[in-house]
């Protein structure tokens, strides 16, 4: 996404070098020159830019390396939470002995159906890319 937003600026840069290139150089070979100056001076500016986003992903996946005991504890309440939901929903839909009015039974199936997307995302930070076991 950077790179497209760069090309686009220096192709911007470049059309509007050129037309200057153009009124203050008058020899062609002068402007060849120039124009292939310009060029490079794009595609130097291009790979630094490259090489600084390439950068800010190994510091970001530096930073995330270890697990903190906050996201631990935050996962546990989560799956905690989870599966007292799944109980209570158990309990109602299946042996009928609780009684929810219509309220509670919108309120906690709007919470564990957001709970049931978020589960995905604990099993894959502890189980996927970013288990220590898969390094």
């Amino acid at each position: 996404m950077l790179n497209n937003l760069l090309s686009g600026l220096f192709g911007k840069v470049v059309d509007n070098a050129e037309g200057i290139i153009d009124e203050i150089v008058t020899t062609k070979e002068e402007k060849e020159k120039l124009r292939i100056e310009l060029k490079r001076i794009m595609l130097e500016a291009e790979r630094e830019a490259f090489d600084k986003e390439v950068e800010d992903r190994v510091s970001a996946r530096n930073m995330y390396a270890g697990d903190a005991i906050i996201q631990k504890a935050l996962a546990i309440l989560f799956t905690t939470a989870y599966f007292g939901l799944s109980f209570v929903m158990f309990r109602y839909f299946v042996l009928n002995d609780i009684q929810l009015g219509d309220y509670e039974i919108g309120f906690i199936s709007t919470i564990f159906g957001a709970m049931s997307a978020k589960v995905n995302t604990i099993i894959d930070f502890f189980f996927g890319g970013s288990s220590k076991d898969n390094k």
